[in-house]
């Protein structure tokens, strides 16, 4: 999901459309690939079970946050996993890590450790503001990590919202050889399916195409509450943008890698004038339930945004109540909202 960061807001709602381009700007100078592999299928699952209904994760308590390097405890990251795959009722056995680092080792050793029912989607972090250096050791970590952990990590993320015109540390089309590289280094090197994940507003792009080219499926961002849509139509606007992706790439898996809906916002702070839909417990168990029903009538795999609240997103020095810091289904201090009701009645009970 993006960081609140410097786009204004008439820049927003341009990139809200899909735009005309010249057709010099729809090519690429990016090389055809290189190592023939097989597209490989994301289909995650635990004994033969379908798990593909997954959700974003972070450790980060109060007070942590990847700006500190912070890595959580292992026991409060067990409390965590335990909590998303409380059993006897619906639950989450599928997460998704952003940054190829110590805070998502620690998760993996835990996962490990105690022979979690979990399975991860793990990112690699690559940012335009980074040296080329530091992108390449996110690289070669998350190829590490593939590999130290083959039995819990089942798919790898090289990037995370990073060609998108609004992302604050994207990448430029003159970037697509390096990228397309580094795709290749990362397919020769594990086992699993590889991806990148970004907005809508780049997959619906020509020049998307020669970065889709070289992935085995594709991660889509599609957030109705940031589009500007009110509650009542926000899983049938997710479901067009689906569709639209899906029909540009009839040959490619699309997941969805984002979505969700924030239980507070306030419309002074910066892009959340774009928020026009009720940002409340309420509505977020409203979309969640109907979003749920969608994915799970269709099959799609999907990652619910997010697990629990995170204070340090959209700055610490910011209130607690803008969007950023409440997209969780569950409270920085790890109780339950409204939407959990759905899913760990148990647990919600006990709030």
């Amino acid at each position: 999901m993006k960081l609140i960061a410097s786009l204004s807001f008439a820049s927003v709602l341009l990139l809200a459309g899909c735009g005309m381009t010249s057709e010099a700007d729809q090519k690429s100078s990016a090389t055809p690939a290189q190592d023939n592999q097989p597209q490989q299928v994301f289909n995650p699952t635990i004994d033969g079970q379908w798990i593909g209904l997954g959700i974003s994760y972070g450790s980060y308590r109060d007070g942590e946050s990847p700006h500190k390097a912070s890595v959580s405890s292992e026991a409060d990251i067990l409390e965590d996993l335990t909590i998303l795959t409380a059993k006897g009722t619906k639950s989450w056995h599928l997460i998704r890590m952003y940054g190829a680092d110590p805070a998502s080792e620690q998760v993996l050793r835990v996962i490990k450790k105690h022979q979690l029912p979990v399975r991860v989607m793990q990112g690699a972090w690559l940012s335009g503001h980074q040296t080329e250096q530091k992108n390449q050791e996110q690289i070669d970590e998350v190829i590490r990590l593939a590999n130290e952990y083959p039995e819990i990590i089942v798919a790898v993320n090289a990037g995370n919202e990073i060609f998108v015109d609004w992302s604050w540390h994207k990448f430029g089309q003159q970037d697509y050889d390096q990228y397309i590289g580094w795709i290749h280094q990362i397919k020769q090197a594990v086992n699993v399916p590889v991806t990148l994940a970004d907005d809508y507003n780049f997959w619906n792009k020509p020049w998307s195409q020669a970065i889709a080219a070289e992935l085995d499926f594709i991660v889509l961002h599609a957030y109705a509450m940031w589009n500007s849509q009110t509650l009542d139509n926000a899983v049938s606007w997710t479901a067009n943008i689906y569709d639209d992706i899906q029909a540009r790439y009839p040959d490619k898996q699309i997941v969805l890698g984002e979505s969700g809906w924030a239980t507070s916002s306030i419309s002074s702070n910066g892009d959340e004038r774009l928020i026009i839909g009720e940002a409340s417990e309420r509505a977020q168990a409203v979309f969640l339930q109907e979003y749920t029903a969608w994915l799970e009538q269709r099959q799609i795999a999907s990652f619910l945004f997010e697990a629990f609240d995170e204070k340090w997103k959209g700055g610490e020095d910011k209130p607690d109540g803008i969007a950023e810091k409440n997209w969780g289904i569950f409270r920085s201090d790890r109780t339950p909202k409204q939407a959990v009701a759905a899913y760990f009645p148990t647990l919600a009970e006990r709030d």
